[in-house]
């Protein structure tokens, strides 16, 4: 059996001072990033690497064009010599304020420093947004100011916390922590189990250069998290992730997946969800 070890990155509650004007944890590993790793507000940017996310009126269920400028503070001049991070220059990562829906999106240049996307958003409500790039070596994870997006809010029920187990495609995707409660302040060992509905259970394939990928939100939207595996040269049944959630509370941690020898395009991954409760020590 292969293990699959993660490191997770990012959190609000940082004390660190980043070149951007953001913050960063301290003494946190990064998983799947090479490089270094910095964690910024968009709106507090006033030097180095910006990235502005702008949108007009949004309703749900129609296109709504997603535009994000990406720029060298102060000058405001237009970057454009991102690199490619997970086969991609860009990736955009959205929950509704709630956490009922995710997002997961990578827009295109469309102009100097200015990147763009046309979204339709299927459900309303008020939308928390990062952009994750990559520049001169170093990834930066943005987040947004949250806006609305108008039209009928239909909600989930949340049900029981924690809850371990979903159930989607046809697979039954099971959340497997090795310790009775998972503490703040110290790693946590759990690992995601991936089995078709008649139970065999089955590896995943490569998406977007990583065997899972993995965000993990606060329920109040003070901590995000996008992971992947750090191991890219093989796949087992079973992947493990080691993890330091910063504070306690409740998290939802959605998992981004291709089973092995899938029959879905190759753009596309299955997408399942668990909540976990998190205790202080």
């Amino acid at each position: 059996m292969a293990l699959v070890a993660l490191w997770l990155g990012w959190t609000a509650r940082a004390v660190a001072q980043s070149p951007a004007g953001g913050f960063i944890p301290p003494g946190e590993a990064i998983c799947g990033y090479a490089g270094s790793y910095f964690a910024v507000e968009a709106d507090r940017v006033k030097q180095g690497l910006s990235v502005q996310l702008l949108v007009g009126d949004a309703e749900a269920s129609r296109p709504v064009p997603l535009r994000f400028r990406v720029s060298q503070m102060p000058q405001g001049l237009p970057v454009d010599d991102l690199q490619v991070e997970h086969e991609k220059l860009m990736h955009v990562i959205a929950v509704r304020e709630d956490l009922g829906d995710f997002i997961h999106i990578h827009p295109r240049r469309a102009a100097p420093g200015m990147w763009e996307i046309i979204h339709v958003f299927t459900n309303a409500g008020r939308y928390q947004f990062w952009s994750d790039v990559k520049h001169q070596g170093t990834v930066y994870s943005f987040a947004h100011p949250r806006f609305m997006v108008a039209g009928e809010v239909r909600r989930e029920p949340r049900g029981e916390i924690p809850r371990l187990r979903d159930f989607k495609c046809g697979y039954e995707v099971i959340l497997q922590t090795a310790a009775a409660v998972l503490l703040a302040g110290q790693t946590n060992l759990f690992e995601v189990v991936v089995r078709e509905e008649s139970g065999p259970q089955v590896g995943t394939e490569f998406f977007l250069g990583a065997l899972m990928h993995l965000v993990i939100v606060r329920e109040d939207l003070s901590v995000y998290r996008h992971a992947h595996a750090r191991e890219h040269w093989r796949s087992g049944l079973t992947t493990t992730f080691e993890h330091v959630f910063p504070v306690p509370g409740r998290y939802k941690i959605f998992a981004q997946f291709r089973p092995h020898k899938t029959k879905l395009p190759p753009d596309q991954a299955i997408l399942a969800d668990f909540w976990v409760r998190v205790v202080g020590r």
